[in-house]
């Protein structure tokens, strides 16, 4: 498939980059958790916690952490 440019177009890549973005936002609210100062930041990142981790459970990629 090619793209507006005329270059190839590379799904894989695409993909991949996506997945690195969420494991790197994944890795970023694990670490925030530790220093939560209230309930509610402590909820807030649990959350986006599990559903980073859904969404690279979707796409097949193994999750750190």
């Amino acid at each position: 498939m090619k793209g507006i440019n005329g270059n190839r177009f590379n799904g894989n890549r695409l993909i991949s980059e996506h997945n690195q973005f969420l494991q790197e936002q994944l890795i970023d609210a694990q670490q925030s958790l530790f220093f939560a100062r209230s309930v509610k930041e402590a909820k807030f990142l649990q959350s986006r916690i599990n559903y980073l981790k859904a969404m690279l459970k979707t796409t097949g990629r193994k999750i750190r952490g």
